[in-house]
């Protein structure tokens, strides 16, 4: 009995010897990573401000209509492996489609901890290099994991910005978030017959240590209120698009409620539970304009394009674009016909696939 006790009490020391040598290794690596974390950006914010940056109204085509090419979630870490495939696709979609806006709409970047190895300039230099490339306007706004390391989603809303002339961005002052600013749109006589509004819909919860996804604010809502608002006393006729990343409940009602957009857009069947239910307060802004056409986000990762129509408005979820974060990425394509006054009929939706 004794012998088999000591026998145990053997095996339970290698066994505690062996976890600490465990512990201790990864622990290690992980410190040892730290130093492959490069392009850090904290502190850009406070050097350059992007506060109220004054974006001109971009034109509409002859035809009336305004092509907008919509990327989201390519969880990029760097330039290499499948960044550069995700990379290289984004590239040939503008290229070839020559839109005349590409958005972006939030987790350009992967989270902290996904990847022991990071650099989080080189992989907005690279995005930003592709659109400076080809003269292409775009704009983006924040995802929940682009600010989660190496500095805020300010930081990489001020880098851009500084950096970019192709890059429309800007911020209001007064408002949570890192990126709120409107691009509107203008016919041949310089009216405005169109606006995208881009908000940001913020990241983790600080109040619950960052375990759950934050809500938009009050300030938020108060700001796309007065932002639609002004767009009906310029151009009453005229409708907005609003672009953020993360979803509210007007999704899943619109998933339950709505009706699909066409036969090759089905009807995605998320969880209810996935509604953030704090983000109701911008529905609430946007219900009561009365003015918004379309609400265009990513975060979901559908394996599929997705748009359902509801209350006079689309709500549309962009597969993601990085593959890195799909095994088939791509993208949307939506066509805007300024001049048709319809709700049913002022977008098309196309699915881009990689």
């Amino acid at each position: 009995m004794q012998k088999s006790l000591r026998k145990l009490l053997l095996f339970l020391g290698i066994g505690l010897v062996g976890l600490g040598l465990l512990t201790g290794g990864v622990l290690a690596i992980l410190r040892a990573a730290k130093t492959f974390h490069t392009g850090d950006l904290t502190g850009t914010a406070e050097k350059f401000s992007i506060l109220d940056r004054e974006i001109p109204p971009l034109p509409v085509r002859d035809s009336g209509n305004f092509v907008i090419l919509q990327f989201t979630d390519t969880h990029l870490v760097g330039t290499k492996g499948k960044d550069a495939r995700t990379l290289a696709a984004m590239e040939e979609q503008i290229v070839s489609v020559k839109p005349d806006l590409a958005v972006v709409t939030g987790d350009m970047l992967d989270g902290f901890n996904n990847k022991l190895v990071v650099d989080k300039r080189g992989a907005l230099c690279a995005v930003a290099d592709i659109f400076e490339r080809h003269g292409q306007f775009w704009a983006w706004v924040p995802g929940n994991n682009d600010g989660e390391y190496l500095g805020s989603a300010a930081d990489v809303a001020a880098f851009l910005g500084r950096s970019y002339p192709h890059c429309l961005i800007s911020n209001a002052e007064d408002v949570t978030g890192a990126a709120h600013f409107v691009v509107p749109i203008a016919d041949g006589e310089g009216e405005i017959v169109h606006a995208l509004v881009f908000m940001d819909s913020l990241a983790r919860d600080p109040d619950t240590n960052y375990m759950t996804y934050d809500c938009m604010k009050k300030n938020q809502a108060d700001w796309l209120r007065e932002r639609l608002a002004e767009l009906k006393a310029q151009a009453p006729l005229a409708k907005a698009s609003v672009f953020f990343h993360m979803n509210t409940p007007a999704f899943t009602q619109a998933k339950n409620e709505g009706e699909a957009y066409s036969d090759k857009y089905g009807m995605l069947d998320f969880p209810d539970s996935w509604s953030i239910r704090g983000n109701e307060i911008v529905d609430r802004a946007i219900h009561g304009a009365g003015s918004v056409g379309l609400v265009s986000i990513g975060h979901l990762h559908p394996g599929e394009n997705w748009c359902a129509f509801l209350g006079g408005t689309y709500y549309h979820i962009t597969r993601a674009s990085g593959y890195q974060a799909a095994k088939r990425p791509g993208a949307a394509l939506i066509t805007i016909h300024t001049y048709d006054g319809s709700p049913r009929r002022l977008y098309d939706f196309e699915e881009v696939v990689f």
